[in-house]
């Protein structure tokens, strides 16, 4: 019967493409279903105004590359660019820390800073790794409980550096390694803003933990390993945007024998006394399948989605009780030219802008954009990540124009005043305002801009994080639903860009069927 498949797949967002990926290439009759008009979810170019497109996430720094290349996305049409430098962070005297693909340049930019940082920083980051070793958590596989990872603890030194990178604040640990406050800035700004927390909250050291792990669990063979690359490198741009990844797992897909249906909502995925029985679409029809794994939010999957007569009113509860506390904004901003950075040299205005940038110069300054949005006000000075992906894929933009697409923190879901009309474009103006300060030509190249108001993203601290991820009872991309599986950031590692909850959810899913034949 044509309506039946091995597993459906809900949502062809990187982790959901991922997962059939993985499904398909194993010989199973997949089957990926998709609300949108095309793949990729969040990682969709969007068209913000005409001409103009860009996706909600700007790079895929955290790409696993062992995902690439068991899915082969190079041979179904993945390339990139790799800028150099791959990043800017200016600073409010004019000065910016520049990440160079080069090691010995970057040191050199450091040293600009402080002299002592620049032993401190190789050093700070093997002490990462080397805790990444001692605990052997595999990303590969599912997480550890608690007590599994506590028993990896042998020493006193290991329990310190347990309390200090998985417990402790990220001000803390750094204030203990550097004394340049810019330098500090420039490497808690990531894990500063995948939470709703400032870097003064406990926990909020455990993020630097990510590439760590990845290291420790795969190797990539010789090349270059943005893993390594000092100031947080990347595997480069790709070509096209960030839709061009998602294209490149659906063709790797489709070679496999994999089928993918957009435009294809799901209304509820049904399940009977013995399990999964199959999806009902917004249309009335019915697929059968005794295995679905969803790439949606475990609230919608568990509580919006799921129809099962067997599903325990204690666990609705806990789902329901998942933190929703999203704090991003985005902007994008139609140019008429290539706006400059005040930091950069003459010769080097294009390379500069090319690259990613970050405008969050101190600890206090993240602090501080964390301290309005705690009492559901946006940040009067946010945490700005931005990029021109037109000047690596000129396809995104009108011929001559350019592109910038920003991702903002803090900006949080409910407001104590006021609503999301009328703030949005408020806090599209201060952002305007921020990088003018450091491209100050930006306000004269602006065309048009378009914002959107805050997402839901389930949170990444230590207590949503390993086991506890989405719940203890449900984190192996498991569920109590026999054939029902989560696959998407909700699970363990959580919500970057690098597929690897599709990837282990897949493995999961292959080893279940194995078992049952």
């Amino acid at each position: 019967m044509t309506n039946r498949y091995d597993v459906v797949v809900v949502g062809a967002g990187h982790n959901g493409l991922t997962c059939a990926g993985y499904l398909a290439r194993a010989g199973l009759k997949v089957l990926v279903l998709e609300r949108r008009d095309r793949v990729g979810g969040l990682c969709t170019e969007y068209e913000f105004m005409p001409g103009f497109k860009a996706s909600m996430p700007n790079s895929p720094g955290s790409l696993e590359p062992k995902v690439v290349s068991d899915l082969e996305l190079n041979k179904f049409g993945l390339e990139f660019r790799s800028p150099d430098p791959s990043l800017v962070v200016p600073f409010p005297d004019g000065r910016a820390m520049v990440a160079w693909r080069d090691p010995q340049q970057t040191a050199e930019e450091i040293r600009k800073f402080s002299v002592k940082d620049v032993t401190a920083y190789a050093s700070f980051f093997e002490y990462l790794n080397d805790f990444a070793r001692k605990i052997a958590v595999s990303l590969f596989k599912p997480p550890p409980t608690i007590k599994e990872f506590a028993q990896q603890l042998e020493t006193p030194e290991d329990e310190q550096a347990f309390s200090r990178i998985v417990l402790g604040s990220l001000k803390d640990l750094l204030d203990d390694w550097f004394e340049s406050e810019e330098l500090k800035s420039v490497i808690a700004a990531i894990s500063a803003t995948s939470n709703l927390v400032g870097p003064y909250t406990p926990g909020t050291a455990s993020l630097l933990l990510m590439r760590p792990l990845s290291l420790a669990s795969s190797s990539i063979g010789t090349g270059h390993d943005p893993r390594k690359q000092y100031l947080r490198g990347s595997t480069g741009l790709p070509i096209g945007g960030m839709g061009a990844v998602t294209q490149a797992m659906q063709n790797s897909i489709e070679a496999s024998g994999g089928t993918i249906r957009v435009g294809a909502g799901v209304n509820q995925i049904v399940a009977g006394m013995t399990g999964i029985e199959g999806v009902e679409l917004d249309n009335g029809e019915f697929i059968q399948a005794t295995t679905v794994a969803s790439n949606l939010h475990p609230r919608t999957t568990l509580i919006d989605l799921l129809s099962d007569p067997l599903q325990e009113p204690r666990f609705k509860q806990n789902v329901h009780q998942l933190p929703q506390r999203g704090s991003s904004f985005k902007l994008a901003l139609a140019l008429d030219g290539v706006p400059t950075f005040t930091a950069a040299p003459t010769g080097f205005e294009r390379a500069y802008a090319s690259c990613q940038f970050r405008l969050a110069p101190s600890l206090d300054y993240m602090e501080r954009a964390y301290d309005d949005a705690k009492y559901g006000r946006p940040s009067e000075e946010p945490i700005i990540l931005g990029l021109i992906p037109s000047l690596t894929s000129p396809d995104m933009s009108p011929e001559g124009k350019h592109i910038m697409s920003c991702n903002v923190w803090h900006a949080p879901v409910e407001l104590t005043q006021g609503s999301w009309k009328v703030e949005r474009g408020e806090m599209a103006s201060r952002c305007i305002e921020i990088i003018s300060r450091s491209m100050p030509d930006l306000k004269d190249r602006i065309i048009d801009y378009r914002a959107l108001s805050p997402l839901d993203f389930l949170e990444m601290m230590p207590s949503q994080m390993f086991g506890l991820r989405p719940l203890a009872d449900c984190s192996a991309y498991t569920t109590p639903t026999t054939g029902l599986y989560l696959c998407g950031s909700g699970t363990w590692p959580g919500g970057t860009v690098s597929g690897i909850p599709g990837h282990n959810a897949a493995q999961t899913i292959l080893s279940h069927i194995r078992q049952s034949r």
